[in-house]
């Protein structure tokens, strides 16, 4: 024996108003549609399940017995329709993509959008990743250090901050006192590469490459955890922007030191799909992102 769902929801709607009529003005169906509903009914179970009376209907015992599982099928099948009514109407969360050089600006933006009521997701990786994700649609927006050469067709870059990269040595280095230096007063030293393939790297392979130093000892650590540690044990030094270094330039125990070069600026941008206003969760994230520079330590610009 197999039941319809529809079917047990006619019933259990005619039972709940005993009458066929305003049943069927409450279920929007013509009361002969209604009427045909029940008697198919019947014939599936094979028993009668209600008489007509002249005020409406009387379930019979076969009817009362089946009317709870009637309505159980008919509330899970409503509450399941609200639940996804519910989800369709909901907001979904905010994608947001952030290069690991920018973490510190993750806290500002995932604050601002909690206060707003808004949910956001963050995914960390390579700038190019990320800004690729973005075009693909995957993301909704993206803060990255802006790449060298164009941006892809269909995304916009929205500048808001910038930094110079500094040679960062531990606090006793010689280099320490000069205040800024060429590279090349660098080149026995031991150099700590934190993130090989990011966009950060590739512009310290640049500026090593533009200075024609090649450091005879290189260690690649994976993270700017690590380098910022091997910082700190004086193992060597780097070419990053000191925000990534805050607390341990603070603390006295990293220098930054400027580097004696041209092209030393990293641009900070927002990465989103060129129809940005018609984005409702890329627009949003951009605003998120421009309204929190006020709560977070900023680089000089």
């Amino acid at each position: 024996m197999r039941l319809s769902p529809d079917l047990l929801v006619t019933f259990s709607v005619v039972a709940e108003y005993g009458n066929i009529s305003r049943a069927a003005e409450a279920l929007r169906l013509s009361q002969p549609a209604v009427s045909g509903q029940l008697k198919t009914l019947q014939d599936v179970v094979g028993e009668r399940l209600y008489v007509r009376t002249a005020y409406g209907i009387t379930l019979t015992g076969a009817g009362q017995d089946l009317l709870g599982y009637a309505r159980l099928i008919a509330s899970t099948l409503s509450g399941a329709a609200e639940h996804l009514e519910a989800r369709r109407h909901r907001a979904r969360p905010l994608r947001l993509g952030l290069s690991w050089t920018l973490g510190t600006f993750a806290v500002g933006v995932v604050r601002g959008a909690h206060e707003a009521g808004h949910e956001v997701r963050v995914t960390s990786g390579h700038s190019a990743a990320l800004l690729e994700t973005v075009t693909d649609g995957v993301l909704d927006a993206a803060l990255i250090v802006r790449p060298p050469g164009p941006l892809p067709p269909g995304v916009d870059a929205h500048r808001f901050s910038a930094e110079d990269l500094c040679l960062l040595v531990p606090a006793g280095h010689p280099l320490e006192a000069l205040g800024s230096t060429p590279l090349l007063a660098a080149a026995g030293d031991v150099f700590l590469w934190p993130l090989v393939g990011s966009t950060v790297a590739r512009h310290a392979e640049r500026l090593l490459g533009e200075a024609t130093v090649n450091p005879e000892v290189q260690f690649e650590l994976g993270s700017l955890t690590a380098v910022r540690e091997a910082l700190v044990r004086g193992i060597g030094v780097t070419i990053l922007p000191p925000s990534v270094a805050g607390p341990e330039i603070d603390a006295g125990r990293v220098s930054p030191v400027l580097i004696e070069a041209p092209n030393v600026t990293l641009e900070y941008v927002v990465v989103t799909p060129s129809d940005v206003l018609a984005r409702s969760e890329s627009r949003q994230l951009l605003d998120l992102v421009v309204r929190s520079r006020g709560g977070v330590r900023q680089p000089p610009v």
